[in-house]
Parts: C-alpha cells; structure tokens; sequence
C-alpha cells in the first residue's frame, strides 16, 4: 500500500497531520543553522504557520526547500511553502540564541507509589541529561519533571545546587488557552533571583513545564554562557 501524503492543497486547506505540533518543531530543529521553530496548527490539527528562526548563513529559500524536505521524509507531511516564513539572526543576539537550551525529550516512568522523571536538553550539538525521582502523586510528577529540567541547566552551565523550583501550575487559563508556569529561583555570583516563565500547553503537558522552566532560566543561562 503506498503512502500519501497529508498535504490538501487542491483545496486550499491546512496540513492535516496526526503528528504534534512539538515533534514537527522538533524535525525543523534539527535542520542545519535553524535556530528555533513555532509550528501553528488549528483546532482540527491543520497545520496553518511554521515559522522558523535562524542564522544568517543559509538562504531563506534553502531553509524552506529543506523544511519541505524534512517533514516529508520524517513523517509523509507535505506542506505548502506559503505557509513558512524564515526568519534571520545575526551578531550578539545570534550568539544568545544559540546558547539557549532547548528541550530534545522528556521521560517519565511511574513504578508503584515512585516515579523517576528524565530531562534531556539540547545546546547545538551537546546533549545535556537531568533525572529527578520521587512521590510518584500526579501533581509531584510535573515538580520532578521541573526538577530533573533544573538538573539539565545546571550540567549545561557547569552549575551545582544552584536552582531550585519554587512552583509549578500547568494550569493558568489566558484567552481561553492552558499556560504552564514555572516559578524558580537561582543563585549566582550577583545574588539570588526569582524568575519566572511560561509556556502554552498544547499536546504535551510535560514538555510544556519543562518549556516553561528553560522560558525562565534560558535568558539568564545564555549571559553566562558569554561571559
């Protein structure tokens, strides 16, 4: 049985694709000098925007070919080039970018009253891993996700006992949508701070916790990064 692909074109609608939006952004992510991706899909999971961040090294139009490309070849999508716009980066805002972590997976393995939770983070080409275990109660699950995520920043930054999160609520309602927020609080050589971050939970409850820690750590983590 051949495959077909996804893509209604013939009748201007979106992509329709069972794939989460995350794993579509996590296949652009992979591509050569792409810096972030943000994958827009509707109610139904038609695949409406993809836009994409990266450097000043490739072309627009080489970027596009092999998103086109790599969505094909990854999970049978085909999606109209209109619907992706490009984005460049250059200079010091380029260098911050691209000391961000981001997330490359989450695992959460429940054994009895026990859970264990495992956070791997990307920064280019490294790979940087985070576990936390404890009280395996649904509402302690997203504190160890959150914890093992804290775990994975400090390994990056050559950190030791120096994040803590303080709250986790996967659970704000703003315009009708579900936000996860992360309250931690970090201590450096200039202090002690509070930071806070968020991020919109869409098929994945997890990943958007461990999303909403690195929105409050990344800024802050990537100066250090440069110094």
């Amino acid at each position: 049985m051949s495959h077909q692909p996804t893509e209604e074109m013939a009748t201007g609608k979106g992509t329709r694709t069972q794939v989460p939006a995350e794993q579509v952004e996590h296949v652009i992510c992979q591509l050569r000098e792409v810096l972030s991706a943000r994958v827009v899909v509707d109610k139904n999971g038609a695949i409406q925007e993809i836009h994409v961040l990266v450097s000043s090294n490739r072309s627009p139009k080489q970027v596009v070919r092999d998103i086109e490309s790599a969505l094909f070849a990854a999970h049978g999508i085909v999606v109209d080039h209109r619907k992706i716009s490009v984005a460049q980066m250059q200079g010091a805002l380029l260098r911050s970018v691209r000391n961000r972590l981001r997330v490359a997976d989450v695992e959460l393995t429940i054994n009895g009253t026990k859970a264990e939770a495992t956070v791997h983070l990307q920064r280019g080409s490294e790979t940087f891993t985070g576990q936390a275990a404890g009280q395996g109660s649904q509402s302690n699950q997203l504190r160890l996700i959150a914890n093992a995520t804290v775990r994975a920043v400090e390994q990056a930054c050559h950190m030791t006992d120096q994040i803590a999160v303080e709250d986790i609520n996967p659970n704000v309602m703003v315009a009708g949508r579900q936000i996860a927020i992360a309250v931690v609080n970090m201590l450096s050589q200039y202090g002690e701070d509070v930071l806070t971050g968020s991020a919109l939970v869409r098929n994945d409850v997890n990943r958007a916790v461990v999303n909403a820690v690195l929105d409050a750590l990344n800024r802050r983590t990537a100066a250090l990064q440069d110094e």
